[in-house]
C-alpha cells in the first residue's frame, strides 16, 4: 500500500458525494478514480503553492490570507480583474488616501470602496461557494442546516458532515478511542521503541552517541591535521648524485 492510498481513500466519498450533488448517479469505478485522482492532484497543488508563497513572503512556512489567495489565484481558483502590470499602474495613478477629507468621511468612503474593489474576486468565489450551485453539495456534506420550525424539536440540534455519522456508526466504542492514532482520530501517545539485541536501548540514545561521536571526531581533526603537516627531518629527500662516468 502507498503512503497516499490511505488519503485517496478518504477522499474518495467525497468525491462520490459531490458527483451525487451534481446530478450523477453511477459511474465506472476508473472514472471515480480518475477523478479522485485529478482531485488530490489539484488539492496537492493548492498546498504546494500555498506554502513556497508563505516562504516566498516571510520566510516561514505558516500562510496566512494573503497566500491563500495568491495560490487559489496561481491554480485559477480566483480570477483576477486585473493583470500585475495594470494594477501597478492603477496603484501608481489613483489619488492617496491621504488627499480625501477624513472629517466629511471620504477617506472612509474612498478606503472601503478600494477594499470592496480588491476583493471582488474573493467575495465572488464566497458567494458562488455558499450559492444555490452548491446548496446541493453541502446539504449533503451535513453543513447546511435545515430551516425548522419553532415548534419542532430538532431546533437546536447541529448537522454532522458525513465523516463524523460514518464513524460514529462503525464505532461501538467512541469515536476518539477507536480511531486514535489513526488518520481519521487523535494523535497517539509517544511510546520510546526498544532496540533488541544492540549495544543501545532505544533511538534517542543511539542518536545521542552518535552526536557524541560526531562531535569527538570533529575536535580531534584538527589535532590530527597539525601531526600530519610535521615531517621528521630525518625523511627529508636528499639530492642524488649521478655517477656521469
Amino acid at each position: 500500500m502507498s503512503v497516499h492510498e490511505p488519503f485517496n481513500t478518504l477522499l474518495r466519498p467525497a468525491v462520490l458525494h459531490i458527483l451525487r450533488a451534481a446530478g450523477f448517479h453511477g459511474a465506472r469505478p476508473s472514472v471515480v478514480d480518475t477523478v479522485v485522482d485529478l482531485t488530490a492532484r489539484y488539492m496537492m497543488l493548492l498546498a504546494e503553492r500555498t506554502a513556497y508563497n508563505a516562504y516566498s513572503n516571510h520566510n516561514d512556512l505558516t500562510p496566512d490570507i494573503t497566500d491563500v489567495r495568491m495560490a487559489m489565484q496561481d491554480c485559477g481558483l480566483l480570477v483576477p480583474t486585473l493583470t500585475g502590470a495594470e494594477e501597478i499602474w492603477k496603484e501608481m495613478l489613483r489619488k492617496p488616501l491621504e488627499d480625501y477629507d477624513e472629517h466629511t468621511g471620504a477617506r472612509a468612503k474612498e478606503a472601503k470602496r478600494r477594499l470592496v474593489e480588491d476583493t471582488a474576486d474573493v467575495t465572488e468565489f464566497v458567494e458562488w461557494a455558499k450559492g444555490e450551485k452548491n446548496r446541493e453539495i453541502r446539504r449533503i456534506a451535513g453543513v447546511l442546516k435545515p430551516t425548522l420550525s419553532a415548534t419542532e424539536a430538532l431546533d437546536a440540534l447541529e448537522m454532522e458532515d458525513y465523516l463524523t455519522t460514518l464513524m460514529k456508526k462503525h464505532s461501538k466504542t467512541g469515536v476518539e478511542s477507536r480511531f486514535q492514532g489513526t488518520v481519521l482520530g487523535l494523535p497517539g501517545d509517544p511510546k520510546p521503541v526498544r532496540v533488541e539485541g544492540g549495544p543501545v536501548d532505544s533511538i534517542d540514545d543511539w542518536c545521542r552517541r552518535t552526536r557524541e561521536k560526531a562531535a569527538k571526531a570533529a575536535k580531534d581533526a584538527p589535532v590530527k591535521a597539525e601531526t600530519s603537516k610535521q615531517t621528521p627531518e630525518s625523511s627529508e629527500k636528499l639530492p642524488v648524485e649521478m655517477d656521469t662516468q
